[in-house]
């Protein structure tokens, strides 16, 4: 069963579908940093990244093993490219979650859904993509708004540099994540894409278990409980595995740029979620983030 999932392909389902699919994705990933918020005094966030990651990789290799066995040539030569990838993915991964330490989870959410414009500016600083002056005014709405967001429109945070570390560490997560989606047209063609994702994971894996030690031994060790396992299982198969099946499915039909508007979607699920369920609260600051990022994807999205 499992099997048939990972090798749907777009020829199986329509436009409409998705469309859906996306929504669900956007909602999921939502839904993955309101839980790390509301279990942050709780469970240790670098734990919770580790073995949600953990758990994931764990999943994906029965079902990638016999396409892994015989074509790890394939993966050996691209071992370097592998490697970075796993750091940024999981390194960054682990950063968004570790940031619900210190910020809100609607901060994190709008904040998060700058992604497609960072990615597209370093896609020009990198790789020399060209840009549209519409493209280009995007950018700048969408870092304006970051700006209004970390500073809480407050010029005294600005003048004095006394921004929240949690808002920080997030567009570094944010940054990382763009990188990765970077480096993804440079992956082998020649292994499935969820095969690639099983070694990205496992070397990501590998390289946040210091982080992890680190957090065990000074800060707070893992609390193994069966409502704590099932939010790993949770974030594993929901955030980690279901919604990239998902994105990837449905980028297929309608294509990145199409794709790339439903991360408007995130503070929208993110802001409901965190105000029904963590009593946060909306700030104007909030409103006028939320419309300058959205209008920035916006002008990037629309001739791409």
């Amino acid at each position: 069963m499992l099997k048939r999932i990972f090798n749907l392909s777009g020829d199986d389902i329509s436009v409409r579908q998705a469309y859906i699919l996306l929504a669900v994705t956007t909602l999921l990933w939502a839904i993955g940093i309101v839980i790390a918020r509301a279990v942050h005094d709780e469970i240790p966030l670098v734990g919770l990244s580790f073995w949600r990651w953990s758990a994931a990789t764990l999943i994906l290799l029965p079902i990638v093993y016999s396409e892994l066995k015989s074509k790890i040539h394939i993966v050996k030569a691209n071992l370097g490219l592998l490697i970075t990838q796993g750091f940024l993915i999981i390194g960054g991964g682990t950063l968004l979650f570790y940031a619900m330490n210190f910020t809100t989870a609607i901060n994190a959410t709008i904040v998060n859904a700058t992604q497609p414009a960072i990615t597209m500016a370093f896609a020009w600083l990198i790789l020399g993509d060209r840009l549209k002056g519409i493209q280009m005014a995007g950018i700048v709405s969408a870092f304006v708004g970051i700006g209004i967001m970390i500073s809480r429109a407050d010029w005294h945070i600005i003048s004095n540099f006394n921004f929240n570390t949690g808002d920080l560490l997030i567009i570094v997560a944010i940054m990382a994540y763009a990188l990765y989606s970077i480096n993804i047209r440079k992956m082998p063609k020649d292994i499935s894409p969820f095969t690639s994702l099983s070694v990205i994971f496992f070397f990501g894996c590998i390289l946040i278990l210091p982080f992890y030690i680190v957090e065990t031994i000074y800060v707070k060790s893992f609390p193994v409980s069966v409502f704590n396992i099932s939010i790993i299982l949770a974030l594993a198969c929901l955030v980690s595995i279901g919604a990239l099946i998902m994105w990837n499915l449905a980028i297929s039909v309608v294509g990145p740029g199409r794709a790339g508007m439903f991360v408007n979607l995130i503070p929208v699920y993110g802001t409901i979620l965190a105000i029904s369920f963590l009593d946060e609260k909306l700030f104007i600051y909030h409103v006028i983030g939320i419309t300058l990022v959205g209008a920035g994807i916006f002008l990037v999205m629309r001739n791409h």
